[in-house]
């Protein structure tokens, strides 16, 4: 279903961004202390990782990052509330 609407050279590329903006999420929750920022970073990070593993039939993978997912909402949650 994920073919229809991202390419997999897209999915690559998206991909190869969330590696990106995970490290500059950690770079910025350790320079801050802050673990809200590292929660967000995660969150957008994993949010890019999903295509990839969809168009690689990586599907444990992909649960992997639904669950790390679900945790980021849950510590960002935490903060906000």
């Amino acid at each position: 279903m994920i073919q229809r609407y991202v390419t997999r050279r897209k999915a690559y590329e998206l991909k190869n961004y969330s590696v990106y903006v995970g490290i500059v999420a950690y770079m910025a929750m350790i320079i801050s202390g802050d673990v809200f920022l590292g929660a967000i970073g995660k969150l957008f990070a994993e949010t890019l990782r999903i295509p990839y593993y969809l168009h690689t039939n990586a599907r444990d993978m992909a649960n992997l990052s639904y669950f790390f997912i679900a945790a980021s909402l849950f510590a960002i949650g935490q903060r906000l509330l």
